[in-house]
């Protein structure tokens, strides 16, 4: 209960980190670091593409959209992120950032959040059903490593400050 209250309020349940700590801990992971700064907060949530009602659902069409209307997408491994099997494509923003201040003092521009987008593609065997009726068991399920290592990148130091080209 108190984490959810401190994560809702933005507050974290251990004492302000100094900014020495904060780039000796991105020294070993930049995640950790981030947890450092940000606590309970939330790191990401998934929005299933397929799972949407216009032409937006392909992950290709929303990725478009996103860019159009001014938001980065992670570049790490490619924009698009594609499984092993080609059924799950996955996709990320890159996480909104603000200013910190740290115990001393010290303000800089951190990474907060980011939203991650992912479409399960049908499974082989059942291809020829109607799309009326693909349920979500249909689809392709599970966790897909090597994507996901890309994805955390959204919050990374070198994404926050990759020029838009």
């Amino acid at each position: 209960m108190h984490a959810a209250l401190a994560s809702t309020l933005g507050c974290l349940t251990w004492e302000k980190p100094s900014y020495s700590e904060f780039q000796q801990l991105a020294r070993e992971s930049e995640y950790a670091a981030w947890t450092l700064v940000n606590g309970y907060a939330l790191n990401h949530v998934t929005i299933s593409t397929h799972r949407l009602k216009s032409h937006l659902r392909k992950i290709g069409n929303l990725n478009q959209f996103i860019e159009k209307n001014g938001f980065r997408l992670n570049s790490e491994g490619g924009i698009l992120k594609v499984s092993p099997d080609g059924l799950l494509l996955q996709s990320s923003t890159v996480a909104d950032s603000s200013f910190y201040q740290f115990a001393e003092g010290i303000t800089e521009i951190i990474p907060r959040s980011y939203i991650e987008f992912a479409e399960r593609l049908v499974l082989p065997q059942f291809k020829n059903l109607p799309e009326d009726k693909i349920e979500e068991f249909h689809r392709r399920e599970g966790f897909e490593v090597g994507n996901a290592d890309k994805i955390f990148e959204s919050t990374s130091k070198e994404q926050l400050t990759r020029k838009v080209t």
